[in-house]
């Protein structure tokens, strides 16, 4: 029986860039989790990649 280790299943996923999550609409900023759930609205892009980081923090602790 083969079994994946967290390596394994890192390698099978694919890498995200960063920059192609972040958007403006109407003068406000957004950001794309990788379901492709909009967040928002932010004043600036900064704003927005600061929400993402937090976001991403979140997740991590709520998978341990």
């Amino acid at each position: 029986m083969n079994q994946l280790t967290r390596t394994d299943d890192a390698l099978q996923r694919p890498s995200y860039d960063r920059s192609d999550r972040f958007y403006i609409e109407n003068g406000e900023w957004f950001y794309l989790t990788r379901e492709q759930i909009p967040i928002g609205p932010y004043a600036s892009q900064q704003e927005a990649e600061d929400g993402l980081n937090a976001y991403i923090d979140y997740m991590q602790v709520e998978a341990e």
